[in-house]
């Protein structure tokens, strides 16, 4: 039987075509499939370990009744019906079954309240290896309360997760139930084979192995779903509106559609028609003029982190002093996970050192969050207030002030466009995080050798942009193939 499951919320939030492809992908879907890398295969099976650890540490002195977890769903179930109808105190992968809905929570734990069951009733409590309870996890437990209240007569009045740092977060789930339903009803018309609309999504590549896949349906219609930064509410209200491909997009007289379906601004349908008119013509707009103060010493800088550890394990920095385009690499780093506290005090001890009149420029938000969190976890120093008094973010610059052929504007995809080359086999964050994780069960030297090529080639890929910005922005232009940085 074709059941609905938790699983079919979490893939359909991360990219719309996840469970879609999973029940109906052709032979030449399947070859466009990514297989989950070394580093993603360990990070699930130290979710595992962390659930198993959860159980033996938090949950040591509780009553626990623990189930199979495999086996023919209508059996689990009954023995869970069973451990729920004796009012077990916390009942460990248990199996919940309606019809053709099936649900495996972690934990279902009793709570006082009359129901079906006596003068108790239940609850689900997932067990993650993240920090925050994400938007996936809420529509997985509404899932199990729906399910619950089948069951049981009484929806649950919380439902939660254990995180990372084995704390218990809880929420209403009945204040989901109307995004829940939403969800819920474009899932089941997957189950009935109705393929959806195409989205293109960054989640659909660094998450699902489906986003080549993802793209190549999109590609395939020309569907504005290619366009940079249009969510799906503004797609739906754009197909309402028959504006469903590029060339429909690029050529659209935004003063008839503006205000006319929600999401639709003339300031946004403007933006979306030059951002059709980039991919469809190859152009690159220059739509207002970028300039840059002068300082005598740039420093470009970029942060690895192992973010399902929640920790950083490089900082680094590319240095220009009285506007040369020659520079210097200078790295900290934090060879063993317990070591980051130390390379955080490196770095503030470097601070002091730095020029009087300096700027830090970084590409998005990421860099300038860490050092944040890094000072609550560590502390901070009157040269770190001023070092944050001197951050500059590139990506607004980039991207708002300037429209490109491409569906996603990050540093990588933009700065390879504009000519610039990563030198080693490591060539994302993703893989840079498989790498660490690798160095630090192996100690190969290579290993971190690469993550460190990796981390000095993002600090200059930095400065090229700047650079770039600075010589092909500086005026409102359009730039066509053959595109003058090529040469």
């Amino acid at each position: 039987m074709d059941y609905l499951t938790a699983s079919d919320f979490f893939t359909y939030i991360i990219c719309p075509h996840w469970p879609w492809f999973d029940r109906f992908a052709t032979l030449e879907d399947i070859q466009l499939k990514r297989e989950l890398t070394e580093g993603e295969q360990k990070r699930l099976d130290d979710g595992f370990l962390h659930e198993r650890d959860v159980m033996r540490t938090i949950f040591t002195d509780a009553h626990i009744t623990e189930l199979p977890s495999y086996g023919n769903p209508e059996d689990l179930f009954k023995a869970t019906k069973k451990a729920m109808q004796d009012g077990a105190a916390h009942i460990y992968q248990g199996t919940l079954l309606d019809g053709d809905w099936l649900g495996r929570p972690d934990l279902l734990v009793r709570v006082d309240g009359v129901s079906e069951l006596g003068n108790w009733h239940y609850v689900p409590l997932d067990i993650k290896s993240s920090h925050e309870l994400k938007t996936e996890h809420e529509h997985q437990l509404v899932f199990y309360s729906v399910l619950l209240k089948r069951i049981q007569g009484v929806f649950p009045e919380k439902a939660g997760i254990v995180n990372r740092d084995k704390e218990e977060l809880w929420f209403d789930p009945q204040e989901m139930i109307p995004d829940f339903q939403n969800v819920l009803e474009k899932i089941q018309n997957i189950r009935q084979g109705i393929k959806p609309e195409p989205v293109v999504r960054k989640s659909c590549f660094d998450t699902s192995p489906w986003g080549e896949a993802c793209l190549a349906y999109a590609k395939s219609v020309n569907d504005i779903a290619m366009i940079y930064n249009v969510d799906v509410r503004r797609l739906e209200s754009m197909r309402s509106l028959g504006i469903r491909t590029i060339d429909d997009a690029a050529d659209m007289d935004i003063t008839s559609y503006a205000g006319a379906a929600p999401g639709l601004t003339m300031h946004g349908l403007e933006v979306i028609r030059m951002q059709a008119r980039s991919l469809r013509d190859e152009t690159v707009f220059i739509r207002k003029e970028t300039s840059f103060a002068e300082s005598p010493c740039e420093i470009y800088f970029d942060i690895e982190s192992d973010l399902p550890f929640d920790m950083d394990y490089l900082y680094g920095f590319w240095m220009r002093m009285n506007g040369s385009k020659e520079g210097r690499y200078i790295r900290f780093l934090a060879e063993k996970v317990e070591q980051e506290g130390e390379m955080w005090k490196e770095f503030l001890d470097w601070l002091p050192t730095l020029p009087a009149e300096y700027v830090v420029y970084h590409y998005a938000s990421f860099e300038a969050t860490r050092i944040r969190l890094l000072e609550k976890r560590y502390g901070g120093s009157p040269w770190l207030d001023i070092f944050k008094t001197r951050l500059i973010d590139l990506k607004p610059i980039a991207t708002k002030h300037i429209t490109y052929p491409l569906y996603f504007y990050s540093l990588k995809r933009m700065c390879k466009f504009l000519g610039f080359s990563w030198r080693g086999e490591l060539q994302s964050g993703g893989a840079s995080i498989d790498y660490y994780e690798k160095w630090c069960d192996t100690g190969e030297r290579k290993i971190l050798n690469d993550i460190l090529i990796y981390n000095e080639d993002d600090v200059r890929a930095t400065a090229f942009l700047k650079d770039w910005l600075a010589e092909y922005a500086g005026s409102l232009k359009e730039y066509e193939p053959p595109y003058p940085w090529k040469n």
